[in-house]
Parts: C-alpha cells; sequence; structure tokens
C-alpha cells in the first residue's frame, strides 16, 4: 500500500518545525517549537514525539498511514545509525541516537541527516535542482552548509561527513575557525563576519546608507540591512556583498574544477542580498575557475525558502521508506 503521508522535521537551534505532508512536497500542517524552552535533548524529544502524534490526531490519521519521519540537524551524522556525534547550534546532544529514539517512541520509521544534505534532496525534488544530476547546494547563514549530489544521488562520503563546504580554507593564513581549521571560507562569509566587516568599512565611510538604515530601524548592521543599503546603490554595501561573492567564488571554483557540476544552489539567509552576490560569485567563478567547466555550471537561488528543511525531511523520510 502505498503510503501518501510523511513527517517532515527541521531540528534548529532557535526552532524545531515539525509538519505534516502529503505526496512528499505538500504542507498539510505544521507546528513551531522553541528549542531553548526545553532543556535538555530527553525534553525536547518528548514534546517532538507529543507534537507528532497530535499531528496525527488532527488529521485522524494512524501511525501505519506514514511513510516515515524524515529529520534534518545541524552537524555530525552517521547516517546509517541516524546517531548524531555532535550538534552545532544545540549543547547536549553529542553522542545520540535520535532514529533509534524517535522510532521507540513514537512508532514510525525515522531518518536522520545533516540539515544541509535534506536542504539539497529538497531543492533536487522539487526546487531549483529539478532535472540536475550533479549539482552543489549551499546554505549561507551563520555558517555555510553544503551539499553534494554526484549522478542524481545525494554524496555522503564513507563517514559521513562530505559536503563540509564551509570549511574549505582559502587561505594559508588567516582567522581560526570553530571547527580548528584555518583560514575556512566560512570565516569569511558567515552572517556574524559579514557584519562585522561592515561594522569596520561604515567607520571609514560614516555617509553609508547602512548606518542611516540601522540607526531609523534601531537595529545593529545585520546582513539584512546591508543588503538594503545595496539595494539604494550603496557603495560601500555593493562593495561587502561583491567581497562576500569573490571569497565565495574562489571556494566554488575549486568545486567547479573538481565535481564539474551542472548546477550552484545557493539558499539561506545571506543569499537573500541577492543580484550583488550572485553576479561577484559568477564574475569570480568565471575567471577562477578553469574555462571548460565554469563555462558550463549555472549558479542559481535557491527556490523552497523556509520550507526548505521540512519539504526536503519529508524527501528523506520517503526516500526511507522505499529502501
Amino acid at each position: 500500500m502505498k503510503k501518501h503521508f510523511t513527517i517532515g522535521i527541521d531540528l534548529g537551534g532557535t526552532n524545531v518545525k515539525i509538519a505534516l505532508l502529503k505526496n512528499v512536497n505538500h504542507v498539510v500542517q505544521k507546528v513551531i517549537i522553541k528549542t531553548v524552552k526545553y532543556k535538555g535533548k530527553s525534553k525536547l524529544i518528548a514534546e517532538v514525539s507529543k507534537t507528532i502524534r497530535q499531528l496525527l490526531k488532527d488529521n485522524k490519521l494512524k501511525k501505519n498511514q506514514i511513510a516515515g519521519i524524515g529529520i534534518g540537524v545541524a552537524g555530525l551524522i552517521d547516517f546509517d545509525r541516524g546517531f548524531i556525534h555532535n550538534l552545532t547550534n544545540i549543547q547536549g546532544w553529542k553522542n545520540t541516537s535520535l532514529k533509534q529514539i524517535l522510532t521507540k517512541k513514537v512508532g514510525i520509521r525515522t531518518f536522520v541527516d545533516n540539515d544541509v544534505n535534506v536542504v539539497t534532496l529538497g531543492e533536487l525534488a522539487y526546487g531549483a535542482g529539478i532535472g540536475f544530476k550533479d549539482v552543489i547546494c549551499l546554505t549561507l547563514g551563520t555558517g555555510v552548509g553544503g551539499g553534494i549530489v554526484l549522478n542524481g544521488c545525494l554524496y555522503r562520503g564513507p563517514n559521513f561527513t562530505a559536503g563540509e563546504i564551509g570549511h574549505i580554507p582559502i587561505n594559508i593564513t588567516g582567522p581560526k575557525c570553530n571547527c580548528g581549521g584555518t583560514a575556512c571560507i566560512e570565516r569569511y562569509v558567515g552572517n556574524k563576519f559579514i557584519s562585522q566587516r561592515a561594522r569596520e568599512l561604515v567607520k571609514k565611510n560614516k555617509k553609508s546608507l547602512i548606518l542611516k538604515y540601522a540607526d531609523n530601524q534601531h537595529s545593529k548592521i545585520t546582513p539584512q540591512i546591508i543588503s538594503q543599503a545595496a539595494r539604494a546603490k550603496d557603495k560601500t554595501a555593493l562593495f561587502i556583498w561583491e567581497e562576500v561573492g569573490n571569497f565565495l567564488g574562489i571556494a566554488l571554483s575549486g568545486l567547479v574544477n573538481t565535481f564539474n557540476p551542472e548546477l550552484i544552489v545557493i539558499g539561506g539567509g545571506v543569499a537573500k542580498a541577492g543580484k550583488p552576490l550572485f553576479d561577484s560569485i559568477k564574475k569570480t567563478i568565471k575567471l577562477r575557475a578553469m574555462k571548460n567547466p565554469a563555462s558550463f555550471v549555472r549558479v542559481v537561488p535557491a527556490l523552497l525558502g523556509e520550507e526548505a528543511g521540512i519539504v526536503g525531511a519529508s524527501v528523506l523520510a520517503n526516500l526511507g521508506e522505499k529502501s
């Protein structure tokens, strides 16, 4: 019997999004709970389990009508076991058998993967990656996450750590990264460091619209403020996005030469900078990558937006149900 329903979960440091989906990508009902409200993983897992049961009750569904539960989490995951080595933004989850725990609590097969792998599956099936077989997917936010699709299959690596694009070093020396490395791309283009760079530059140009918009909105300087200033043709803001795009383009040039992808899909909050950022990335790839693969690859924005995590998790569950 074909099962038309899945549960998709996007487990983040701020919120946990839990959704019931029909036919993989149609969100029937979604619930958002605050991660920080539940101290410790046991209480949070208990609340997630309770929410799943409530979704089934609200929609008059039984457990045997659900193809599976898919979960995307930001951290290092043993995909086969659904085992969390650690989570990037949530303390206390080291060495957690989430797949086993949730399957036992809810009675539905559960599949766990890195959050950007999950987003990549979603974009491949229902977003910008439809029809492509060799794809690099990036999410730009606090850090840089990556997913790699080769010949239509998500490549996780033998130890399930493939796709850590944010930790590609782009210089011999440079700032230390949280991963223990030096001069990782994440240390140049994470939203915290973009904002820091903007603060340095507006000290030299106090007429920048970045300062004006931040003051008007009683806000700190953020990538959103910088984007607003860039849309008004502020030179400092445009320079920042050109610089960020250049850094990203350097890292991506290496991936273009290595994997010869058809498509690079870029999403996440920082990607909302739009044209100035994407133009700079494309320009740098054209200059820095080998001519043949550089002329072949397309660089496009992600399409699934805020629903990318739960749709991708639903795809993960649906793929798992077929195995």
